[in-house]
This record gives C-alpha cells, sequence and structure tokens, in this order.
C-alpha cells in the first residue's frame, strides 16, 4: 500500500480522482464549517488532520454524514478521494469512504501527528494589547482580551445578497479600548457590560479611518475571568463600607471618577499604622498617589507612591 508521501510526490495533475485504498491516522478534528457555495446555497465542511509513518497532510469532509466514524487517534482506510497535490488536500465527497482500520504497526512520529493537528486546529493568532490594533495592517488576525464596555442591539445587512446577522461591542483592556463586529452565530452570544472575555482569530479592518476588528470563520469567543492589573490612580476621596473596607474615590484620565474598594488591614499596611488610625492617616495624605493592583474594582495591593502629600 502507498504512503501518503508515495501518492502526493509521484507527479500527476495536480487535482486528481484517487481510487486506491489510502490508510491514515487522524491527528485533529476542527469544528464543522458552514459556508455558502458559488450558487449561494448554505454546505458544510470539516478540515481533519491525517498523517503516517512519511508525512502530514489536510483533509476536507464535504459529506459531513461521514463524520461519526472520525475519532482523533483513530485509523481510518480512505477510498474515492481527490488529491489536491499542490496544497497537499485529500478531499472527501459523498462518493468517498471512510472505513476503520487497525492502527499503523510503525507508529506515526509525534512531528507528524503535531503536523495533523495544525492542519486541522491551527493554533490561534497571537494575542495582543488592545492598543496594538490601531498600528496593525488591515486584514491582520490577532486575538484579544479586554472587558465589554458597551454593546448595540444585532441588527441584519446585506451580504453577498443575503440577510447577515451582526452586532457590535467595545472592548477595553489596560491599553486602548476598540470595537468588535460580531458576525452570524456569534451575534448571538449573550454579552453583558462588564464581562471579560477573549476572542480568538479576529481580523483587522478600518472604517472611516478608525480600526476595529471582525469576527471570522474560526473566531472564539469566550467568558475569561478578570484580570489582575496593576495601574496608577490618584485617590481624591473616600467613603465608609463597613468596619473593614473602604471605598476610595480616583480622579483617573479618560474615566468618570472610578470606585475601588480596599480592605482597612491593606491600608494599614501601606500606612504602618494601627486599623483605628487608618482613616485620620489617610485625611493626611489626600490627594494620595498610589499604585494598586485590582481586581474588577477590589484592590489586592496597594502602594503609596512618594509624589503623595
Amino acid at each position: 500500500m502507498k504512503t501518503l508521501k508515495d501518492v502526493f510526490d509521484d507527479g500527476g495533475a495536480s487535482s486528481a480522482p484517487y481510487t486506491t485504498a489510502l490508510k491514515v491516522q487522524i491527528c485533529g478534528i476542527a469544528d464543522i464549517n458552514n459556508y455558502r457555495n458559488a450558487n449561494g446555497e448554505q454546505r458544510q465542511s470539516i478540515t481533519v488532520g491525517f498523517a503516517d509513518h512519511t508525512m502530514a497532510v489536510k483533509g476536507i469532509l464535504y459529506d459531513v454524514s461521514k463524520a461519526n466514524v472520525l475519532r482523533n487517534g483513530g485509523t481510518v482506510m480512505l477510498l474515492n478521494v481527490i488529491l489536491k497535490k499542490d496544497s497537499k488536500t485529500i478531499v472527501m465527497t459523498n462518493r468517498s469512504k471512510i472505513l476503520k482500520t487497525g492502527p499503523f504497526q510503525q507508529a506515526v512520529p509525534e512531528y507528524f501527528l503535531k503536523q495533523g493537528q495544525d492542519l486541522a486546529c491551527p493554533p490561534p493568532a497571537e494575542l495582543v494589547a488592545i492598543n496594538k490594533i490601531k498600528t496593525s495592517p488591515v486584514k491582520t488576525m490577532v486575538s484579544i482580551r479586554g472587558q465589554v464596555v458597551s454593546e448595540e442591539m444585532e441588527r441584519t445587512v446585506k451580504v453577498a445578497g443575503e440577510d447577515t446577522a451582526v452586532r457590535t461591542l467595545k472592548i477595553k483592556d489596560q491599553t486602548a479600548a476598540c470595537k468588535v463586529s460580531l458576525w452570524r452565530d456569534l451575534s448571538k452570544i449573550k454579552t453583558t457590560v462588564g464581562q471579560h472575555i477573549e476572542l480568538t482569530n479576529v481580523i483587522v479592518q478600518v472604517y472611516q479611518e478608525e480600526k476595529s476588528v471582525s469576527t471570522t470563520s474560526r473566531t472564539k469567543l469566550v467568558e475569561i475571568a478578570a484580570p489582575e492589573v496593576v495601574r496608577k490612580i490618584t485617590v481624591i476621596a473616600y467613603d465608609v463600607i463597613d468596619g473593614e473596607f473602604l471605598t476610595l474615590t480616583s480622579d483617573v484620565e479618560d474615566e468618570d471618577y472610578p470606585e475601588f474598594e480596599v480592605p482597612l488591614a491593606l491600608l494599614a499596611k501601606a500606612f504602618e499604622c494601627e486599623l483605628e488610625e487608618v482613616e485620620t492617616t489617610l485625611l493626611t495624605k489626600l490627594p494620595m498617589t498610589t499604585e494598586i493592583t485590582v481586581k474588577e474594582r477590589e484592590i489586592k495591593e496597594l502602594t503609596v507612591l512618594p509624589s503623595s502629600v
């Protein structure tokens, strides 16, 4: 039986049917991809990574009813496929057969298994700070994290003559804020202002000279825990919550006097004083410049900077 390297390196047409049995190990299976063909008809496909002991290749299954045979790590025999030699791809149609078979006697090398996995499920685009989007070329694919600060209602627009759902969010991180266009099924995922999310594989776009990002068929949107961030603030006033916490009001550029909760014990440590002396000491220091480690609005660490009065 021929190996993958044999069939892809033997010359011939760049795209041609291959009717002989081909044995491969499954390295990775992507999610179902929904798309429209040239006639505007709704279709589905699944990308699969295959390998043997000679090389790794991509597979595209256009008859998703056969997907129940696919199991990551399993070994299958392929019949009646199409080989696209230029792109090292095996195309499986409704005429193709995918049959279960026993494993290879010679183990498939780990580096081919990894290549096959990456062909089916490419690693997400680089995670970047939001301020990098302004300097990224249009059509650059990136991943971002941030907090939702505003969101619009879902609307319908025409794309290639078809009604298509889209919804716009605005998210921010420590560096900047940007708009995100959520397309199709992603537009229906529930989000809320204040929520922290991660978006992988979004593409940079520009409209009226403003850079933003837009989702793609590879985008994943997931909720993440609020990160702990370090920032510098100037505290100008405070309020007592209870016997253990204060609310510090700060004067921060581009924010409307944000408030942060801080334990009295943390202030006592920073001031090097007793708990009952915290308020008196704080009043003598206002306005107070501090560096804080904060999660959401709760201060985890606080350092009084020398510039404070």
